[in-house]
């Protein structure tokens, strides 16, 4: 049997543990990288179905284009305010359906947008023999005039540009649910309410209120996007994520917005703005 020198040895246990690592750090590049990814109730963007699994367009396109980018999402339920906090503090990889914002781009970085959200002002239909408000109103102009409607929108929401020219919208009451808006708009205690409009239409339909509403005023069509927390991905897989996007098939019909009197989801100049909605 042949002697080995000591150095020898060593060599070839040293050039053995670099070829283990090598080994190892080959598989962990080919797995798919974990991402922690918020969730709360939002029907039809994420809830549980009747099996308690999480579902929802959100979850959908999400659990989509993350594994097409070669990631793997790990869902948890958690309060919307509660995740922006985790995010700024980096200990939540994703949260979906966000704003991309100036504030936000301080410490989260977005993907392209994947949809959008619209948000609308809905009314209640008319009682046969009662005042009906929305009678006088035939231009946008005429409702940034009004001062007698009754309008109220979720608490903290800025869903439109619009809003700021328009001072019957800038001066809605804020309610802290889209729940309570809805009760007290089918209750008639207030005359319109501000909403993303998939969300309403899904609760409105749960309700066998749907036929009783009207949308008066398409207010803004929202791109969201995927924010993530500024270190949870790495560029080229931002990079990977964003033509994933690119790719996505176009909207279902079921989500497009609905057709309403007046669109004010344009900038309108002087001689469109309250023009009805074609």
């Amino acid at each position: 049997m042949t002697r080995r020198e000591p150095g020898a040895i060593r060599r070839r246990l040293r050039d053995g543990c670099l070829l283990l690592m090598l080994g190892l750090s080959q598989s962990s590049l080919a797995a798919p990288a974990d991402l922690s990814v918020a969730w709360n109730h939002w029907p039809p963007f994420s809830q549980l179905d009747e099996k308690n699994e999480l579902t929802g367009l959100d979850v959908t396109l999400t659990r989509q284009i993350l594994h097409k980018a070669g990631l793997t999402p790990q869902f948890r339920n958690l309060p919307w305010a509660r995740a922006l906090h985790l995010i700024e503090q980096q200990q939540l990889d994703l949260a979906m359906g966000a704003l991309e914002t100036p504030q936000r781009r301080q410490f989260a970085r977005f993907s392209a947008p994947y949809r959008r959200a619209s948000f609308v002002l809905l009314s209640n239909a008319p009682i046969p023999g009662h005042v009906d408000r929305w009678q006088g109103i035939r231009r946008l102009t005429d409702l940034c005039g009004q001062t007698q409607l009754r309008l109220g929108k979720l608490r903290g929401t800025r869903p439109a540009p619009l809003t700021a020219a328009c001072p019957a919208l800038r001066f809605a009451t804020e309610y802290n649910s889209d729940e309570r808006l809805i009760e007290l708009l089918l209750a008639r205690r207030l005359d319109g309410v501000i909403m993303e409009w998939q969300y309403a239409n899904y609760r409105l339909t749960q309700l066998g209120a749907s036929q009783y509403i009207h949308c008066q005023l398409l207010l803004h069509r929202q791109p969201v996007s995927l924010m993530f927390a500024r270190d949870a991905v790495s560029e080229s897989e931002l990079a990977r994520i964003d033509a994933v996007i690119a790719d996505l098939p176009a909207p279902d019909a079921a989500f497009a917005p609905p057709v309403c009197r007046f669109d004010g989801s344009q900038t309108p100049d002087d001689d469109t703005l309250g023009q009805p909605a074609s």
